[in-house]
């Protein structure tokens, strides 16, 4: 038991979440302790599952979702989402390079990419609330609304996860071996 939340399976868990969680076993091969968590809530696997599907229809490319993930997990300050997201990235072909910048806050060396991260950075930061400018500057960078509007679809996505792993302390899963993140603590508990 982590803080009080349970790593559930498909035998400790409900029959809805235990679907699921047979859903993700058969796509990835086993199942992160993130989904082990939401367990406990077929409610919120079922959302987290859904969110990341539908984030995967978004006009972003693999590299894209995986440089704006990074961005709004460091802003959410999510250990656990920053080493499976490090794997994660790698696997989409995003470069080591642009993986340390975003895990260390520096600036990206791809000016596209930098715009991708600062705006998805910020938009998570400040809660949604842009101004023109910001907007703007994202779009002068080949980016259009219907961007603008698919980083929304991985922010909702990143908060169910985030948030989750921040209540459980979700331990890292085996494939994020060399990945640990601390994050900067800029976040305190109340």
């Amino acid at each position: 038991m982590i803080n009080r939340f349970t790593l559930l399976d498909s035998h400790s868990a409900s029959a809805e979440s235990a679907k699921i969680l047979d859903g993700v076993q058969a796509a990835w091969g086993f199942v992160p302790n993130l989904h082990r968590v939401l367990a406990e809530s077929p409610a919120a696997l079922e959302a987290y599952a859904a969110l990341w599907t539908i984030a995967e229809k978004t006009g972003l490319t693999a590299q894209e979702r995986n440089v704006a993930y990074l961005a709004i997990i460091y802003e959410n300050e999510c250990s656990y989402c920053m080493a499976g997201h490090t794997n994660l990235s790698r696997m989409a072909k995003v470069d080591d390079a642009t993986i340390t910048a975003i895990r260390d806050d520096q600036p990206i060396a791809d000016a596209r990419l930098q715009a991708l991260r600062s705006f998805a950075a910020k938009l998570t930061r400040q809660r949604g609330v842009m101004n023109e400018a910001d907007v703007s500057a994202f779009k002068a960078a080949g980016f259009d609304n219907r961007a603008v509007l698919d980083l929304l679809v991985l922010a909702a996505t990143k908060l169910i996860s985030n948030y989750a792993n921040h209540l459980a302390r979700t331990p890292n899963d085996a494939f994020m071996k060399g990945a640990e993140w601390t994050a900067p603590g800029k976040l305190k508990a109340a």
